[in-house]
């Protein structure tokens, strides 16, 4: 007798513990760089300056989760500029399209395109109806794939604020990371040529992490090379990095 209650107390104990480390596991982000191809969710704001998305349904890549319900900061972007105008309390619900980023276990949310969508009630239907072939998307697949302008910017481009029609990009230029209160800057390196310095925030993804875990290892600045998106929010510019990598100089240039 003494030995059923013995291991019935083991078996207690032991779902008490498999229990109380499950509830302990948090949660992992979604990979960053993975394709929002058209999610429904709720878009909301508490001061109309910093948005959330706030996903209808489950959100997972296999191995990450975003709960339903659950919010993402959506970084600043042009898209995002636009939507802002549009969305309140009474048209908060939109599909849309662009990708996740991850950034010290958070996942956020970079815009690309978006549709506001209603709320119907649609009858259960006991079988699928069969898609017409002949039947336009709403959506053309060059905007669905189209997550990186082709625009290429000019530096000096970025000394006023771009408007909602000119995201591009900036390739292979270098500069330095800089900590601030506010976040990472991005100081584009002059290279020796007589133009005035220009510093832009970069927006959270695993990119920014890397480098930033990078510089904080190393006693001296490190000069970076970077590929990257530039968009503007509310007439001040952002920079979404798409690939970086430590510029060595062998000493040409002074640090």
């Amino acid at each position: 007798m003494k030995k059923i209650i013995s291991a019935f107390l083991v078996l207690i104990f032991s779902l008490a513990a498999s229990s109380s480390l499950a509830a302990s596991r948090k949660p992992v982000p979604l990979r960053d760089g993975l394709v929002i191809d058209g999610i429904d969710g709720s878009v909301v704001s508490s001061d109309g300056n910093n948005w959330s998305f706030c996903p209808f349904e489950e959100i997972s890549d296999g191995k990450g989760i975003l709960s339903a319900n659950a919010s993402a900061v959506i970084l600043p972007s042009s898209t995002l500029d636009k939507l802002s105008s549009i969305a309140n309390s009474e048209n908060k619900n939109f599909r849309i399209w662009g990708k996740f980023t991850k950034y010290q276990n958070k996942n956020y949310v970079y815009l690309t395109y978006y549709l506001p969508v209603k709320d119907v009630n649609i009858p259960a239907q006991t079988e699928q109806e069969p898609v017409d072939p002949n039947e336009e998307q709403i959506i053309p697949d060059d905007v669905l794939a189209m997550l990186t302008p082709k625009r290429t910017i000019n530096l000096a481009d970025l000394k006023r604020p771009l408007s909602t029609e000119s995201d591009g990009v900036i390739v292979d230029r270098t500069g330095f990371l800089r900590k601030t209160s506010n976040g990472f800057y991005f100081d584009f390196d002059a290279m020796g040529r007589n133009i005035d310095p220009l510093s832009l925030p970069l927006l959270n993804c695993e990119i920014l992490e890397l480098i930033a875990a990078q510089q904080k290892k190393s006693a001296e600045p490190l000069r970076f090379k970077i590929s990257t998106i530039a968009t503007g929010y509310k007439g001040k510019n952002y920079l979404m990095l798409q690939r970086a990598s430590v510029s060595y100089s062998f000493g040409n240039f002074a640090k």
